[in-house]
């Protein structure tokens, strides 16, 4: 009987040792998995083994049979699992570790055929019928395949032991020494067929793994989370199923709320309660609702949202799922919160940086489209489309000189914030041109447009002493079935209106300019107004066949130049030169050396045939440094 007093000391160690392994889903790696599988096998093995001295001290043959059967298959098992836990630890996926483990497997396959055809001829072993057993062949031939299997697993891990440093180092020499100690305890089974060596070895084996192997891999667990929590205002593991909370670590205003002895719901809510501000605290007490935490978060892995909290400003909290059922439901989970209100504050300036104008300090162009797009649907009456532009800014660039002009712009800026802001935003959406989108009643707006006058008139700078607008506002109220986009073109044309009347009083004669207009349009095909440092343009002439994608139209001057290139409209013995020229690097540069004008000469298709053309640009009024305004003009000079 002492043979089953191994067997059962064997299985109380062995369940001690490894019942948190064994009791693992499948959603933990591939190598806890595999030492569950090596884990479970070897209990078979030891349960298989105590009640093999059971009944052979009883005589009992044919449960002794049936034992012995179940014996040799829990045996061929462990060596099978082995070889796939050990592949994996040692990161063997492919080539040598993919045949180890092939093998494994067709060595169990095997043994169990092989015990089904024993039944019949006895070829494996046999117990006869006064209980005593009889060893053949193919068992022998099985224990040397299990001696050549955990041979070659010794060797392969001592291998990668020698190559590894530090603690790996000596987690692959426990797998080196626990493979080597196998071998021998096999040898010696072969040796003493009635002796307990096999479970022996498996037990000191497994004994090993679980302290320098397993415990090792859990305490490095534990230092990445407690690397995690340094970093993190609170951390908790919560037990969905059990209703229970354990604190890993947590800031004393958090602990006195979660050490009560209420459950992971209740406390929870105290917690979320209490830290939360009030506008955030029902959106945050919904994400927190751990009644409806594991169905919402089937099949995921991790939830998260970001509120305020009273005493920390912008926290981010976060569900991390670390054991769930075979649903996809989380059964625990990390709950972890970090307070990111730095991060927060980097993140609007970010977004502020992308959405401002740098010189004026007002919303930029990209912002104004965005929000055009926005409010494309728009059917409040009171919203207001302001165009608006700052007279005479290219004589004060070409007088009193570009810093003037800077000036200019700014003091123009601060002007229509302060006047505006209170009512919606104003944009710049080119060098003297300005845009406010706005909410105001009748009464207001004209308030609005007495104070812009006003707050202009009272304007002064340090180089420049006036400052006069010219705006167009149109009301939606005015024309309610018409979009935005048509509301901005009537606002541009009585912004217009207003600017040939400022003129017209300082004695500037504009009467001229709608002929002479006409007659530049009649001799360029193409006009645009450019704008190389935030690559936009305007349309202000031009054919609407022009604007195809066979012709590279495209929404910013630098994709169009290089797409109309590219498209075949450019000879080929011309492109190089063209793209060349027609690089924004390149004429950023350029005319940042102070050149007047640039023109481009090129081959351009006209149906089946290429004609000569030539592409010329010239800074416009508000051209500057740092704002490089272009108007490119495209004649045709192939007469």
């Amino acid at each position: 009987m002492y043979y089953s007093v191994i067997g059962m000391i064997a299985i109380v160690l062995h369940l001690i040792m490894n019942h948190e392994f064994i009791k693992i889903n499948k959603n933990r790696n591939e190598v806890d998995r595999a030492f569950k599988k090596f884990a479970l096998a070897t209990l078979m093995y030891f349960t298989t083994d105590a009640l093999w001295g059971i009944f052979s001290s009883l005589s009992l043959a044919k449960l002794l049979y049936a034992d012995t059967f179940f014996y040799y298959i829990a045996m061929a098992l462990t060596i099978a699992y082995l070889c796939e836990y050990v592949t994996h630890y040692l990161h063997l996926k492919k080539g040598f570790g993919k045949f180890i483990r092939v093998f494994g497997q067709t060595f169990a396959i095997l043994v169990a055929l092989l015990l089904v055809v024993n039944h019949f001829v006895h070829i494996f072993f046999w117990i006869n019928p006064d209980g005593s057993y009889q060893a053949y062949i193919y068992r022998y031939i099985a224990l040397y395949m299990q001696v050549f299997l955990c041979l070659l697993l010794a060797i392969q891990s001592g291998i990668v032991m020698i190559k590894a440093a530090g603690e790996m180092r000596k987690r692959f020499f426990t797998i080196f020494f626990f493979c080597t100690s196998m071998t021998v305890a096999i040898v010696l089974q072969i040796q003493y067929p009635l002796l307990p060596i096999y479970g022996i070895g498996l037990l000191i084996g497994n004994a090993i793994i679980h302290t320098f192997v397993n415990e090792g891999e859990i305490e490095e667990q534990f230092r990445v989370l407690q690397s995690m929590a340094d970093i993190h205002y609170s951390m908790h593991v919560i037990d969905l199923a059990k209703d229970s909370v354990q604190e890993f670590t947590a800031r004393e205003d958090v602990k006195a709320i979660v050490n009560r002895p209420e459950g992971a719901l209740q406390m929870m809510r105290d917690v979320i309660t209490a830290v939360t501000i009030e506008e955030h605290l029902e959106s945050v007490l919904e994400f927190t609702d751990l009644s409806t935490l594991a169905e919402r978060m089937r099949g995921s892995k991790t939830l998260a949202k970001q509120f305020i909290g009273r005493e920390t400003g912008w926290v981010q909290a976060m569900f991390i799922a670390i054991e769930t059922d075979p649903y996809g439901k989380p059964t625990r989970v990390i709950f972890t919160t970090r307070v990111i209100e730095e991060e927060k504050k980097n993140e609007e300036t970010l977004v502020r940086k992308s959405q401002i104008d740098e010189l004026s300090g007002l919303y930029n162009r990209r912002t104004y489209e965005e929000d055009v797009l926005k409010y494309s649907e728009e059917v409040n009456e009171d919203l207001v489309y302001a165009s608006i532009d700052v007279n005479g800014l290219k004589v004060v660039n070409d007088e009193i000189g570009h810093a003037a002009g800077d000036e200019l712009i700014k003091g123009a800026a601060d002007c229509m914030k302060k006047v505006f802001e209170n009512y919606g935003k104003v944009y710049r959406t080119g060098g003297d041109e300005f845009v406010s989108i706005f909410f105001a009643n009748e009464q207001q707006l004209e308030a609005i447009i007495e104070e812009l006058d006003a707050t202009t008139n009272q304007w002064s700078g340090e180089l420049v002493s006036t400052l006069s607008l010219s705006a167009g506002f149109v009301a939606k109220r005015e024309f309610m079935e018409e979009p935005i986009v048509e509301i901005a073109k009537i606002a541009d044309k009585r912004m217009y209106k207003a600017k040939s009347a400022y003129y017209s009083k300082k004695g500037v004669d504009r009467r001229g300019q709608a002929a002479a207009n006409t007659a530049l349009c009649n001799l360029y095909t193409k006009i645009l107004k450019i704008n190389i440092t935030d690559d936009t343009y305007t349309i202000v002439n031009m054919d609407v066949t022009e604007k195809t994608s066979e012709k590279g139209f495209a929404d910013t001057i630098s994709e169009w130049l290089i797409g109309f290139g590219k498209s075949g409209q450019v000879h080929e013995e011309d492109l190089d030169g063209y793209l060349n020229k027609t690089d924004l690097n390149y004429l950023r540069e350029y005319f940042k050396e102070g050149k007047t004008s640039i023109s481009i000469q090129y081959r351009r298709k006209y149906g089946d045939l290429f004609k000569q053309v030539a592409m010329d640009m010239i800074p416009a009024d508000d051209y500057s440094e740092d704002n490089q305004t272009l108007f490119l003009y495209v004649k045709n000079i192939d007469m």
